[in-house]
């Protein structure tokens, strides 16, 4: 099944959901990598990449959110209190606005710093903002705390998903994994 029901995510937001974890999980580790290289022409083209794989992740997160705009979301667990269905509410919410930070910091701090951002070298982005070295290093240190929310924030959905399976024992992480 493509879309959504009330008792599961369909294809599409599953897709979208592992495909987003594995892309973020890639570039979070790359991005660290690239932090940690010496300045040569080899970081300058991690850089680009890295840059370009955060464009393609900027149009996969913008699509998910329609996505999750348009369609049906799984009814939560019976018993599920209303405080936590705020708390469930909130997290996936504050990955959405995580997950939108990363990227456009990232684009904002390379634009503020004089770069251009570039997608594999076929065109560039519109810049949206002139040098400004101040306003980039503002925008540097929100792309490396934005970072560490995210990890922080992806472990706590992972944590919560797994104490609804082996605690709980509903049906809230088959609800992403397979046919609930």
């Amino acid at each position: 099944m493509l879309k959504n029901t009330t008792t599961s995510y369909g294809t599409v937001a599953k897709a979208f959901h592992w495909l987003l974890f594995l892309l973020l999980t890639f570039s979070i580790v790359m991005g660290n990598l690239l932090a940690a290289m010496p300045k040569s022409a080899e970081k300058l083209q991690a850089a680009g990449m890295h840059k370009s794989f955060g464009a393609i992740l900027l149009t996969l997160i913008l699509f998910r959110l329609l996505w999750r705009l348009i369609s049906e979301t799984p009814r939560l667990p019976d018993g599920t209190t209303p405080g936590q269905a705020i708390l469930a509410k909130g997290m996936h919410w504050l990955l959405y606005i995580l997950m939108l930070a990363q990227p456009l910091s990232g684009i904002l701090m390379s634009q503020a710093g004089g770069f251009p951002v570039s997608f594999f070298g076929l065109f560039e982005f519109p810049v949206f903002l002139d040098k400004n070295p101040e306003l980039a290093e503002f925008f540097r240190a929100m792309h490396g705390a934005v970072w560490i929310l995210l990890v922080v924030a992806v472990f706590g959905h992972a944590g919560a998903a797994l104490h609804h399976h082996f605690i709980k024992k509903d049906n809230v992480l088959k609800q992403m994994t397979r046919t609930a």
